[in-house]
């Protein structure tokens, strides 16, 4: 009869044990999964989906000339998203967050363009010259994908960058605030 309880007892330890170690390696690939959802795109990294699949988008930068006198004459901060053609994090960030606040939030208080960090195509710059998407990016340093930089009319920064898919709790929050600190220093 003793026998007979300590075989239970030890059956009944090793599916708890067997059931907590399923538990855990669950727990362990969710936050994995988050994990990456929250790093940035580097260059060189593999592409996860094809380009034309993005399904959303902001309005490229060809004239931030144009845009400039826009934000000049309306004091409306300009929000540069830049991205990279192979970047899932770009997608979800602007499917999730910075085209929803185009056409809601913040659309006729912002402006909002994408620039390619990864593709020279062409654009006209703040102060009017000839230029590419490519060299845009280099000159405000932005190499990881996403990267968020709110400028003025004449494209100085107007709040920190958001570099990367950062806390997804809160990047809905950081874009928010960085609009509003541009908006705010616009109306001084």
């Amino acid at each position: 009869m003793e026998r007979a309880g300590s075989e239970r007892e030890r059956c009944a330890t090793t599916r708890r044990e067997t059931m907590l170690a399923i538990l855990a390696s669950g727990v362990a690939a969710l936050a994995a999964r988050d994990a990456r959802a929250q790093w940035a795109s580097r260059p060189g990294d593999v592409a996860r989906r094809p380009a034309s699949a993005r399904a959303a988008e902001l309005p490229q930068a060809k004239d931030l000339a144009a845009d400039a006198v826009a934000s000049t004459k309306g004091r409306l901060p300009i929000l540069l998203f830049f991205d990279r053609e192979d970047c899932p994090y770009c997608e979800r960030a602007l499917r999730e967050y910075v085209v929803p606040y185009s056409r809601v939030e913040w659309k006729d208080r912002a402006i909002f363009r994408q620039v390619a960090i990864d593709r020279a195509l062409p654009a006209r710059d703040f102060d009017g010259t000839l230029t590419t998407h490519k060299a845009i990016a280099e000159r405000y340093g932005a190499v990881f994908s996403p990267t968020i930089v709110v400028v003025d009319g004449r494209g100085r920064a107007l709040a920190d960058p958001i570099v990367g898919l950062a806390t997804l709790d809160f990047y809905g929050a950081y874009v928010q605030d960085a609009l509003a600190a541009g908006a705010r220093k616009l109306r001084r």
